[in-house]
């Protein structure tokens, strides 16, 4: 019996746009918000004024277990 394997990659990181989207949420600035406060962690994307999510800390930040 032939095995089939399924591999779900995930990214490492979101533009703030689609890390609210991701998360549920309608407002970017909801996301903004987090990311100064602290609770989600993220990072210019080098060369551009773009801020990129970390998947990890929203999963962190929603109690998500894996």
């Amino acid at each position: 019996m032939e095995q089939v394997l399924h591999i779900s990659a995930e990214p490492i990181s979101l533009r703030v746009k689609d890390a609210a989207r991701y998360m549920g949420v309608k407002d970017p600035d909801y996301v903004r918000s987090l990311v100064d406060q602290g609770y989600l962690r993220a990072r210019k994307a080098p060369g551009t004024k773009t801020l990129l999510i970390s998947v990890q800390s929203i999963h962190d930040y929603l109690g998500d277990h894996k």
